[in-house]
Order: C-alpha cells, then sequence, then structure tokens
C-alpha cells in the first residue's frame, strides 16, 4: 500500500497517477479501435477493396499477429531496462502513426488501383501492430509494479466501460461517415478518426504515468539463445502455466468465424455496408454490459471465470448466426461478442501477471502470445478455407466446437494463480 500511496517530489502520487494514466489512455485506444473495429469494420474495408475470403478472414487476425509475435523476445530486452515508460511511449507512438498513415494512403492511392490500396492497408496494419506488441511487454511491467493485484480487474473494467460509452458515440459516427462518403474517403475518416483518439490517449499517458527507476537490472545480459533455453525449463516446471496455455490456444481457435460474422450478416440479411456502424454499437453495448461485472468478478473470484465466459460468450455468438436470418439476431451475436471481447481482455493480461513472479511478467507474457502467434495466424487460414469450401454454417459450427472445447479445458484442468497460491499456503502451514 506505501508503493501504492508513494510520491515524488510536489506531492504526486506516482502509482496513482499510473493507475489513471492506464485509464484515460485505454480508454482513447478502445474507443479508437470501435472505429476500426476488427470484427466489423476492417472485414468491411477489405471486402469492398475486393478482397478474397481468406483475406477478409486474416485481415482482422494480422493485428492479433503483429501484436503476439514480437512479445518474447522484446521481452528480453525489457529485462534489461531500469526505466519502461520511454519505451513504451516511442513505441506505442510509432503504432499510432500508422493510422495516420493508412488515412493518407486511403486518400492518396486512385481508386482505381484497389489491389494496391489493399496491399498497402494491410501491410500498414500489420507493422502498427507489430510495434504495439514491442512495446506491451515494457506497459504490462509497469502496470504491474504500481498497481496492486486486486485492483487491476476494476481497472481494466472501468476503461472499458468508459470507453463504451464513448463507443456508442463511435459506432454512430461510423455509420455516418460511412453514409456521408464515397468509398473508399469514408473508410479514410474513420483511420482519422482513430488516429486522433489514438493521439489524445498517449499524450495522457506520457503526462500522468510515472515510474521509479529501478535500482538494478532484473537479470545479467544473455545471448537470444540462452534466452530463449529459459523458456522450456518454465514450462516444464510451471504446469499450471502450461495447461494456462492450452487454454488460451483454444480460445483463439474458437474465433475462427469472427471474422465473418459480419460479412455473413450483411449478406444473408442483404444490408448494406453502413450497417456495420450499427453493429459495432451492438458489441459496444456488449462490451459496456460485460465490463459492469467482469472487474469486479476477476478481483473477487480471480481472473480464470472470466477466460470461461468470454469462451461461452462467442460460443452463443456461433449459435446465434446458425439460426434463421434476422436482424435481432443478428444484433444480438455482436453483443455476446462483446461480451467476449470484453471478459477475454479484462483478464487476459492479469492472470498472467497473477501466474509469473516479478522480473519474470513479460517473459510469461511473451510466452503466451509469441508461442500462439502460428495459432493466430492458421486459424482465419482455416476459416477462409472453410467457407470456400463448405459455406458459413460449417465456420460457425467449427466455432462452437472450439469454444465448447475451451469452456471444458479451462473448467476441469486449468487452476487459477490465486487458488494455486492458497492451497501452497495451506499445505506449508500444514508442515
Amino acid at each position: 500500500m506505501r508503493q501504492w500511496m508513494a510520491k515524488k517530489p510536489g506531492g504526486v502520487r506516482t502509482q496513482a497517477g499510473t493507475y489513471y494514466a492506464v485509464m484515460i489512455d485505454g480508454t482513447f485506444f478502445f474507443t479508437a479501435m470501435a472505429f476500426v473495429a476488427p470484427a466489423t469494420v476492417i472485414p468491411a474495408f477489405a471486402k469492398e477493396l475486393g478482397a478474397s475470403p481468406w483475406i477478409i478472414g486474416l485481415a482482422p487476425t494480422l493485428y492479433n499477429l503483429g501484436w503476439m509475435l514480437p512479445q518474447l523476445f522484446s521481452a528480453r530486452y525489457v529485462q534489461r531496462l531500469t526505466r519502461r515508460k520511454p519505451y513504451f511511449l516511442t513505441m506505442a507512438a510509432t503504432q499510432r502513426l500508422f493510422y495516420l498513415l493508412i488515412a493518407a494512403l486511403v486518400w492518396l492511392i486512385p481508386k482505381d488501383k484497389p489491389q494496391l490500396l489493399l496491399t498497402s492497408f494491410l501491410s500498414c496494419y500489420l507493422l502498427s501492430s507489430v510495434f504495439d506488441g514491442i512495446g506491451t511487454p515494457a506497459w504490462m511491467e509497469l502496470v504491474a509494479s504500481s498497481i496492486p493485484e486486486r485492483k487491476r480487474g476494476s481497472l481494466f473494467a472501468a476503461r472499458t466501460f468508459i470507453s463504451c460509452i464513448c463507443g456508442l458515440a463511435a459506432g454512430w459516427l461510423t455509420s455516418l461517415t460511412l453514409n456521408r462518403f464515397p468509398f473508399p474517403s469514408n473508410f479514410g475518416f474513420l483511420f482519422l478518426w482513430a488516429f486522433l483518439c489514438f493521439a489524445t490517449g498517449w499524450g495522457v499517458f506520457a503526462y500522468l504515468a510515472y515510474e521509479l527507476p529501478m535500482e538494478k537490472q532484473n537479470q545479467p545480459k544473455a545471448g537470444l539463445g540462452n534466452y530463449l533455453r529459459q523458456i522450456p525449463v518454465i514450462l516444464k516446471g510451471d504446469h499450471d502455466f502450461l495447461r494456462y496455455v492450452a487454454g488460451v490456444m483454444l480460445l483463439l481457435m474458437g474465433q475462427v468465424g469472427l471474422a465473418f460474422l459480419s460479412v455473413h450478416q450483411l449478406e444473408r440479411l442483404a444490408l448494406p455496408a453502413s450497417y456495420v456502424g450499427y453493429f459495432t454499437v451492438s458489441m459496444t453495448a456488449g462490451q459496456m454490459l460485460a465490463s459492469l461485472f467482469a472487474g469486479r468478478l476477476a478481483d473477487a473470484k480471480g481472473h480464470k471465470i472470466n477466460m470461461q465466459l468470454s469462451c461461452t460468450a462467442m460460443g452463443l455468438a456461433a449459435i446465434l448466426s446458425l439460426l434463421p436470418p434476422s436482424l435481432a439476431l443478428a444484433v444480438l451475436s455482436f453483443a455476446a461478442v462483446g461480451i467476449s471481447n470484453t471478459t477475454h481482455s479484462v483478464s487476459r493480461l492479469p492472470i498472467v501477471m497473477e501466474f509469473a513472479s516479478e522480473g519474470f511478467r513479460s517473459v510469461y507474457a511473451g510466452i503466451v502470445n509469441t508461442f500462439l502467434a502460428p495459432v493466430v495466424v492458421v486459424t482465419p487460414i482455416i476459416g477462409g478455407w472453410l467457407v470456400d469450401t463448405f459455406g458459413y454454417r460449417t465456420v460457425f459450427y467449427t466455432t462452437l466446437l472450439f469454444n465448447a472445447a475451451a469452456v471444458g479445458l479451462f473448467t476441469f484442468w486449468v487452476r487459477d494463480p490465486r487458488d494455486i497460491r492458497e492451497s501452497s499456503t495451506t499445505f506449508s502451514q500444514t508442515l
């Protein structure tokens, strides 16, 4: 608690400042993502540019791929830093600038060259996520060292709730922009709105966040080979963490139909592209609903339960997509996706922080994200093949199957880190 109330010269609470920096930056970040929502706007943009089904499936997944892949390697560098904030701010600024570049490309590349625009967009979208991923280990170490364990769930949920309120307005503005301006300029404005929100959040974080420099490095410098050889040792020695990694793998595979949800609903209901704004509003409403309970639930009961709820909600979205065509069911399916996204995002990083000991949080996060990056690549490719070969119903049946398996695994095989610590403490006290 003393660390939480620590003050820097002038009397400003350092950890409290970081708390509000994370909340406000997260609010602007997720509001920005509402303008370029991976489940709605990005697939629609790719479809309008003439992308094939497997490209449509891959497009929204590119962000997850770029975000996950570099983290294990950047974690090695982050471990040796005495200050993480400058490093994170540099990576985050680069990530955000790519959205301004995408907006410029949309307006500058001629309309009669859609393939050039599609290739340029996908390249910039991937690079933005790579820089986001490179900076994430530093961000996570900064948050873990500043925010108490029992406050992280409510913090992540609070910023989600606030950003959802803003996201409802963003969804309305998305539909208005897509209707008011011709293609592709309308999507260019969406990327511009996203950049402005990203930049505002970055500025607030740079001003409010404060970090006490570390007195010494967490570990001595080591070659990349020696560093990577630690990974099998960690996985072999931490069976509970290994089981968690397996659960997250199934959770990610359970998103095989997510990229096709908006395109499927638009096609079978014969709706114009502007309806992705309403789908975004529905998804945001689901996120808002989940944020009311996900944070408190995680703080009180642990983060595993949110992972179970995430898989359950994504499975429900698949079921709703398999029912007869209905605008009401389409709206509900995106609300279920919103619940899945929020319960997952509230707990995916905090639970890793609890599995790992201090100084190894970035490494644990890197293991989860980098090792599972191939799953992120393969899953949409499988989804695109299923759509091309068997149609949309098959991909949503597959989504349902993976999520049912993930719920079972999290329920019966994965232990929450808090339960592990409590059982270890009880055992040691009986000796």
